[in-house]
């Protein structure tokens, strides 16, 4: 898991939601943003065991008009909605 990737959360209140990882803090931790809700000046800092690595963003520099883009594109390009 490194910067850049599409991941979906697999645990807590935004279970089966796409983010896209802006930052890695420590080797447990990553710091990521859907710029929508969690946008890039506030990301959520989330376990990487929490977290399954979908894609590739492309995404070099992370503003959350790019992070919807693309979260956006990874939806419809996947159809995925939530995972239960």
């Amino acid at each position: 898991m490194e910067t850049g990737d599409i991941v979906i959360s697999r645990a807590g209140h935004d279970a089966g939601k796409p983010f896209i990882v802006v930052a890695e803090v420590g080797a447990e931790f990553v710091l990521i943003a859907d710029g929508e809700l969690r946008r890039v000046e506030n990301p959520k800092l989330k376990r990487k065991r929490h977290l399954r690595v979908a894609d590739k963003s492309g995404v070099k520099s992370p503003t959350n008009a790019a992070l919807k883009k693309r979260i956006k594109q990874f939806i419809s390009e996947r159809r995925i909605y939530a995972e239960e």
